[in-house]
């Protein structure tokens, strides 16, 4: 005789099939109903019976009742009522119109539940979970609901979302049995680890695996750094009036220079482009809306001013923007970190490895394999913006350590030829802010400056804030990788 066996013989005999599928679905043998959350109706309600079922729109509305009379049958008034909600009759109307829709409205249903885990300074949830992932947000929206039952928090209420965001910290941050004692943001944490360091050829796990260690925790933040970008910030405070073809004014650029010397040969500092770490600081404040422009004058963001006033946020930010933008960029330049973690490298061979454990994750937007340059030009562009925050110094001596004799580039990656794809990342979303069209000047974007600090011989090293830049970077990457 099955667990419920009693509740079915009460059904109406036109409902017992519904009920029985039901029941198969929502507890089997193993659960009571008192088990059965508010989220789990709705999820069955809401995307399993529309999308997974197979069943005709209008038979939709049975297998509702019968999920109704099941749960009233089992003492669950409350769970029955949302089965015969209108906001059901409302989902299952969009699901007919068209699948899409339907999901939509699913899922517009659920948010306004307030049960969605939301995310917080500490978790962003992703799209694609794991396992672990999976199991801690469903844990999570019981938590929720049952908070809601309590009275802890009413969605639609002012401050609800707060009051839910403090909630869902507090879980994430507490030791749970459901995770033999441990603290789920740790257990998600380190299940986005293993799946970073999995993705790829297996030579990249085992170079991104030497260096996971590091990254457990977050690491201190070196006070007022990076340092040009405090310094760029703070200068721009309350404005400064751009040129007329919108860069940084001139006297600027000269306290730039003084400051950070970023002119590679002795001459006369005049404008923006005579350096072109300034360049890529001006552009970085503007990609990641730092700063805003209007009538002329660059001033500091509600961001800008907050990032100021909160460093391990500025911190964190510098540290991922140190690794690009691109998803390609950023695969390259993360081997490249790990890398220098283990030890000082020469850039070719940098260039080399990353190429062999990156390029076969990508193709180009005409379904080719990656060339060889466009992995060179990330790296070139990773330490010219290492260097510019003081993160990365070269050693034209080289260095001491187990490196090699000098590798020719053709030996390390005989397919070497052909060009830099015209313009690097940098030069091109320059070049394509809408609010600065006329910004170029037909100056050099091959990806290949004179001053990238790209040398054929010596080795490339972490300074000690680099070292501190490199391990949040790779954290950030690991844990919240923004997909």
């Amino acid at each position: 005789m099955g667990r419920h066996d009693m509740l079915l013989a009460r059904m109406p005999e036109d409902l017992v099939d519904d009920a029985r599928n039901v029941v198969d679905l929502l507890v089997g043998d193993l659960r009571d109903f008192s088990e059965v959350g508010q989220i789990e109706i709705q999820r069955f309600l809401w995307i399993l019976l529309p999308v997974t079922w197979g069943l005709p729109s209008q038979e939709w509305p049975r297998v509702a009742e019968a999920a109704a009379q099941l749960l009233d049958l089992a003492s669950r008034p409350t769970l029955a009522g949302h089965a015969r909600s209108e906001e059901t009759r409302q989902v299952f109307a969009a699901y007919a119109r068209s699948r899409e829709e339907g999901i939509e409205a699913a899922n517009a249903a659920i948010e306004r539940t307030g049960t969605n885990p939301p995310d917080t300074d500490l978790l962003t949830w992703r799209r694609s979970v794991s396992s672990a992932e999976a199991s801690a947000y469903d844990e999570l929206q019981r938590v929720l609901e049952t908070a809601i039952i309590a009275g802890e928090y009413e969605p639609g209420r002012p401050g609800w979302r707060r009051r839910q965001q403090a909630l869902t910290e507090r879980w994430l941050t507490t030791p749970s049995r459901y995770f033999h004692n441990e603290r789920p943001l740790d257990v998600i944490h380190k299940d986005r680890r293993q799946t970073w360091i999995d993705a790829g050829p297996q030579i990249r796990g085992r170079v991104l695996g030497l260096v996971e260690p590091l990254i457990h925790r977050p690491v201190t933040v070196p006070s007022a750094e990076p340092e040009p970008l405090v310094w760029l910030l703070s200068r721009i405070g309350d404005g400064v009036r751009l040129t007329q073809r919108g860069y940084i004014p001139p006297e600027i650029a000269r306290e730039a220079d003084e400051l950070f010397g970023w002119k590679p040969t002795p001459g006369r500092v005049s404008r923006e482009l005579d350096l072109p770490q300034l360049r890529d600081l001006h552009l970085l404040v503007r990609r990641h809306k730092l700063v805003v422009k209007r009538q002329g004058m660059l001033r500091l963001s509600a961001r800008g001013r907050a990032a100021l006033e909160e460093p391990v946020k500025l911190w964190e930010l510098a540290a991922r923007a140190w690794l690009g933008d691109s998803p390609y960029d950023q695969a390259v330049n993360e081997v490249a970190a790990a890398m220098l973690l283990t030890k000082p490298t020469y850039w070719v061979q940098m260039a080399a490895a990353a190429h062999e454990m990156v390029s076969p994750m990508f193709r180009t937007l005409e379904g080719e394999p990656v060339h060889w340059r466009l992995t060179q030009a990330a790296i070139w562009i990773w330490l010219r913006r290492g260097a510019m925050f003081g993160f990365v110094t070269y050693d034209p001596e080289g260095w001491g350590g187990d490196l090699g004799e000098d590798t020719a580039e053709d030996e390390i990656c005989p397919d070497c030829g052909g060009s830099v794809r015209s313009g690097s990342d940098l030069d091109d979303a320059y070049e394509a802010d809408a609010d600065d069209a006329d910004d170029t000047d037909g100056s050099d974007t091959d990806g290949s400056d004179d001053d990238d600090g790209a040398e054929d011989k010596g080795v490339h090293l972490l300074s000690e804030t680099g070292r501190s830049a490199a391990v949040t970077a790779l954290r950030l990457r690991a844990n919240d990788p923004h997909d």
